[in-house]
């Protein structure tokens, strides 16, 4: 009840406070509307997907988690602290969409992060999966105690050597399965049957 009450608010609040009224766009000439900065997507193989602003993003009814990273970038090695959720805890909530007659669907599932700037790194399902690897995968809102409001959520994958991975001003979180069950092992085969999702 608290879950779908919350979705409801959210959606609701976005079309109040976000979404660019006739006399917006006559002022903006009719430009496309400018999505609020720090606001994230988070959609693909889910029942719920969802655009929010970075503040609804941090009300999210979930667990706060605090990380301590080191990792290198270039020639230096850095280390951070960061709070938010677990990548997990989100997706989770959104319920991902496995199928329960395959075995180990999940398993075929991999979450990629893209940023303004279009950067992108993807991480896979059995990576943060407690049943596997159980990596403490993160979306952080705050890092070395001052908020990333300004510039969105952050992807943090902790154990990582290079900071590759840790995705800044992400305003897109994707959930994707590689391959559909069924779907031939070869693109030679999908370029001639054009099967669909495979």
């Amino acid at each position: 009840m608290l879950r779908g009450t919350w979705l409801r608010c959210a959606v609701a609040l976005f079309l109040v406070i976000a979404a660019p009224t006739a006399s917006d766009l006559a002022e903006a000439g009719g430009k496309p509307f400018e999505r609020p900065v720090g606001s994230v997507v988070i959609t693909g193989e889910l029942e719920d997907r969802v655009f929010l602003t970075f503040e609804q993003f941090e009300a999210l009814p979930l667990a706060l988690h605090t990380l301590t990273v080191t990792f290198q970038a270039g020639q230096a090695v850095e280390q951070h602290t960061f709070t938010g959720f677990l990548l997990i805890d989100v997706l989770n909530f959104l319920k991902p969409q496995f199928d329960p007659d395959v075995r180990n669907d999940r398993l075929r599932f991999y979450v990629s992060a893209t940023g303004t700037d279009d950067y992108q790194a993807i991480v896979a399902w059995g990576e943060f999966d407690p049943g596997f690897e159980n990596k403490q995968i993160m979306l952080a809102v705050i890092q070395d105690g001052n908020t990333l409001a300004a510039e969105g959520v952050r992807l943090v994958v902790p154990n990582d050597i290079r900071g590759g991975r840790y995705v800044s001003l992400v305003d897109t979180v994707r959930l994707d399965r590689a391959r559909q069950p069924g779907c031939p092992r070869h693109n030679f085969w999908w370029l001639l049957w054009r099967l669909p999702k495979c």
